[in-house]
């Protein structure tokens, strides 16, 4: 009532989310961490009626402190597209772009494999689940990295509208968006597919159809896909204390599926146009 001058308004509950619904509209109410991150996206998103929206409040800011946290105040959309036909749209971004680039995947990946090397060193012993299978997934993030390296460093790329991860709720949230190649998305989407167990090999046939005749860069798609961030993100909330160490087991126990899934692609791939091949996945 006070920054935005909603009166009557009810609040519940959804997927763990605290949802405002003022007149006839729904609202999310989120904390924020980094400022100049949301201030980028703020400006990319200006333009776009698929995204939520920023409300400012009464000083006309969109940052509203609550108890020493900032927060930011959104309207939902609700939109109907297929997600994967939004997912092949390109956005050119013409707004200046520092906080939010991740297009050096090189980079980021070589320090993230050499951070998780170091720490699993200060963490070892603390949780066995973490020292029984860390070294399986930085392989994979270093066969990604070489992968990446020899067949797609020095390609055309373009940079676009993408997202921190694929998931249900949150394509359309601010607070998910970053830049990058699109071949990012698509990456992540293919891995959402595999993790929430919504695959289905005749909807994978279709998916890659779409992608070699949309023209969209398959080498750089299959790197995306052999970097594990699914691991990484559920190590992450284990050693902040987000998640219990259990919850790895869910990855853990479906490895040799997802090798097989990445080999099934790669196959199908190759049956359009040249890959690189991983022979290690191959059966």
């Amino acid at each position: 009532m006070y920054y935005y001058n909603f009166n009557n308004i009810s609040v519940y509950k959804n997927k763990n989310k605290k949802l405002i619904r003022y007149k006839k509209d729904i609202y999310i109410f989120e904390s924020v961490i980094n400022k100049g991150e949301i201030l980028e996206a703020y400006n990319i998103l200006k333009l776009e009626n698929k995204y939520y929206k920023i409300i400012l409040n009464k000083d006309q800011s969109i940052f509203t402190p609550y108890n020493g946290v900032d927060y930011i105040l959104m309207k939902t959309t609700n939109v109907k597209e297929n997600i994967f036909n939004i997912l092949l749209e390109e956005k050119k971004i013409n707004t200046p772009i520092k906080l939010l680039n991740r297009t050096n995947w090189s980079f980021l990946w070589s320090n993230k494999i050499d951070y998780y090397e170091y720490q699993i060193n200060h963490i070892k012993g603390k949780y066995p689940i973490i020292d029984e299978s860390i070294q399986y997934f930085i392989g994979l993030a270093e066969t990604a990295l070489s992968y990446y390296e020899y067949n797609c460093k020095n390609i055309n790329k373009n940079i676009t509208i993408c997202h921190r991860r694929i998931y249900d709720d949150g394509y359309f949230n601010p607070l998910n968006i970053i830049v990058d190649y699109k071949e990012r998305d698509i990456g992540e989407f293919l891995k959402y597919l595999f993790w929430y167990n919504e695959e289905k090999h005749e909807n994978i046939d279709k998916i890659i159809e779409m992608l070699i005749s949309s023209n969209k860069n398959m080498n750089l798609i299959y790197s995306r896909m052999l970097y594990p961030s699914f691991y990484f993100d559920v190590y992450d909330d284990i050693v902040n204390s987000r998640e219990k160490p259990e919850k790895l087991l869910n990855i853990i126990n479906r490895v040799s599926e997802y090798e097989e899934y990445l080999n099934y692609i790669q196959l199908k791939i190759k049956e359009k146009i040249e890959i690189q091949e991983i022979n290690w996945i191959k059966k």
